[in-house]
């Protein structure tokens, strides 16, 4: 029977289940909030093992043996501890005796054991300090020696250059201090057990870093002894002068704080060692003193207490390159993949692979447009990438990319039908703006809503008031206004100007215009009169005796002044002598008040003559 309906029969069911595979679904394929490209897939933690391999590697015609933990891969680093041995014992026996090859596989490193110079008397030593223990002089540079070593371990068999260790007893402890003080740059840590360092250690311990320093030592060791000694002709100090001398040159607190106690030694549960830390150490690294107090020189070491309590203090600030791509775990987004670290755009894919790094929702960039797909409208076209306007063509070669009517050239915002234009320039639109200008003002409130200069025009003129130099419109300058302390803004409140001249009579010399200056002008504001001759408060050009302060009118034009004519508007009469009501040049008895007429001239007055006309 023919294959091809059990083909079809297929893909119809795929059809069913997971409909037509358009242009999203095709290449962005996700199960809950999991890509199918995860660049964690495929990628984990070695599981060590305790079947160990093993190196031989040398320096200077001297050997030294690398244990590693099963599944080892070089490319991998691991951080390395350096075992040191006592007075006359060995690198392998010194690693037994403190638990450290079970260590290897259960806190994941690798150990190297060498082994001491033998003397004269066949016992192995560590030429470290003056003190311990080349005793008989012999000038052996275990210094370069390690250090050999150490840098092998690191090009050769992935040993992490940022995580050595070196963790010694008895002679191994002065050595651990020698190596700290000579290659400090190169050790992130040293675990001093039954040991010291030097006794001039301003002189005889360089200044080469800062390792953390972690000094244990028995109360009770009568072979190096817990407050210091002298051995070979030479002192060495004691336990917490030891500590001490590396806290002060690693700007720490001047006296140790009591953090807690320590089960070391026994398997027994208790706590007999006290963890004295000299705390906020100003170069970043740690100082501290474990002193175990019924400890002796060789105490028993718990199994895996000691290792797993000195490394986990010693790796504290330790961070691993667990894929072996130069970027540590806390900085890389990818722990177990070599080829990956950064994620910029979190989407689970590695930006080594991502071809969108700043895209979430997709990495893959079939076009070469530098858009992928979902967010790539044209997955096959590399000169088009979206279509706002969803018209079926790519925004590049539309003139008009949202439809708004207003081509892209001229549309300050081509993407967005409901906008074309941003006056000010601020990103939001004018049609969604409240203030089109940016000027601060609202544009319900700007009467030039597209000018950021302009808001106001006082007067309705057209012209706003920044640029209108008459904001209110009645012909006076606002400059002038403001000067001649009338408002600017109110067409009814103008400068006061007497004499209509437009310079207002704050300003104005001759306040009336009448050619007198003001200071020289008795009447100021009276452009017809400026002189006062005789002081009686009316100007000469109407006072009609300016030089009699008593007269100033004289309203029947007869010479005499208003004030003494008694006749005012009789230019005939100005006196009344008699006071009989008639003036004296009509009266012929001017001082007669009795008698004013003499109607037959016989020189009695009518009023007394019997016969006035006789």
């Amino acid at each position: 029977m023919s294959s091809r309906p059990y083909a079809l029969i297929l893909v119809c069911l795929m059809l069913m289940a997971f409909g037509p595979p358009g242009p999203e679904q095709a290449r962005v394929e996700e199960f809950g909030d999991r890509h199918w490209t995860d660049s964690n897939d495929g990628y984990g933690p070695i599981n060590y093992t305790n079947e160990h391999t093993t190196a031989t590697i040398s320096k200077n015609g001297r050997s030294a043996t690398l244990t590693m933990p099963g599944g080892h891969v070089y490319d991998r680093p691991l951080p390395l501890v350096v075992a040191l041995h006592g007075y006359s014992s060995s690198g392998s026996f010194n690693a037994w005796w403190m638990k450290l090859y079970d260590s290897v596989h259960e806190n994941e490193h690798l150990l190297l054991t060498p082994d001491g110079t033998m003397n004269l008397i066949g016992m192995r030593f560590w030429n470290a300090t003056d003190a311990c223990c080349n005793l008989f002089g012999a000038e052996v540079d275990d210094v370069s020696f390690l250090e050999g070593l150490i840098d092998q371990a690191v090009q050769n068999y992935g040993a992490d250059p940022e995580g050595v260790v070196l963790i010694g007893h008895s002679n191994g402890a002065f050595m651990s201090h020698r190596m700290a003080c000579d290659r400090g740059g190169t050790i992130e840590s040293i675990v001093s057990l039954n040991g010291a360092t030097w006794d001039d250690f301003s002189n005889d311990c360089p200044d080469t870093g800062r390792p953390n320093i972690l000094h244990v030592h028995g109360a009770l060791d009568s072979v190096i002894q817990y407050a210091g000694g002298t051995m070979n002709g030479n002192p060495y100090p004691s336990a917490p002068q030891s500590t001490a001398l590396w806290a002060d040159r690693s700007g720490c607190e001047a006296s140790w704080t009591d953090v807690g106690d320590i089960d070391l030694t026994g398997n027994d549960g208790f706590p007999e060692t006290d963890d004295l830390e000299f705390l906020n150490c100003t170069d970043g690294n740690r100082v501290a003193h474990w002193r175990i107090n019924d400890g002796n020189h060789a105490p028993s070491l718990n199994d895996p207490g000691w290792a797993d309590q000195t490394l986990s203090w010693a790796l504290e600030d330790f961070v691993r390159d667990s894929d072996g791509d130069g970027y540590r775990d806390d900085v890389d987004a990818f722990t177990y993949n070599p080829n990956e670290w950064a994620d910029a755009d979190g989407d689970k894919v590695g930006d080594n692979a991502d071809q969108c790094d700043d895209d979430p929702t997709g990495w893959s960039d079939a076009d070469g447009d530098g858009v992928c797909v979902p967010s790539d409208a044209f997955p096959n076209n590399p000169d088009e990438w979206s279509d706002a306007d969803g018209d079926g063509m790519g925004d590049n070669s539309d003139a008009d990319d949202d439809n708004d009517g207003v081509a892209d050239y001229w549309d300050a915002f081509p993407l967005d039908a409901n906008e074309s234009v941003d006056t000010d320039g601020d990103g939001v639109g004018d049609n969604a703006d409240t203030d089109d200008d940016g000027d601060g003002w609202d544009d319900v409130q700007d009467a030039f809503r597209l000018d950021p200069d302009e808001h106001s025009d006082t007067d309705g003129d057209g012209v706003g008031d920044n640029a209108d130099t008459d904001d209110d419109g009645d012909g006076w300058s606002d400059a002038d206004e403001l000067s001649c302390q009338s408002d600017p803004l109110d067409g009814a409140d103008v400068p006061t100007d007497t004499d209509s001249d437009w310079k207002c009579d704050l300003f104005d010399d001759d306040d009336d215009g009448d050619g007198a200056p003001d200071g020289a002008d008795q009447f100021p504001l009276d452009p017809s009169e400026w002189d006062d001759s005789d002081a009686d408060g009316v100007g000469d050009n109407a006072d009609a005796f300016p030089q009699d302060a008593s007269e100033w009118a004289d309203s029947d034009g007869d010479g005499v002044g208003d004030n003494q004519d008694v006749f005012p508007q009789d230019a005939s009469e100005w006196a009344d002598s008699d006071g009989d009501g008639v003036g004296d040049n009509q009266d012929v008895f001017p001082l007669d008040a009795g008698e004013t007429l003499d109607t037959d001239g016989d020189g009695t007055g009518d009023n007394s003559d019997a016969y006035p006309l006789d």
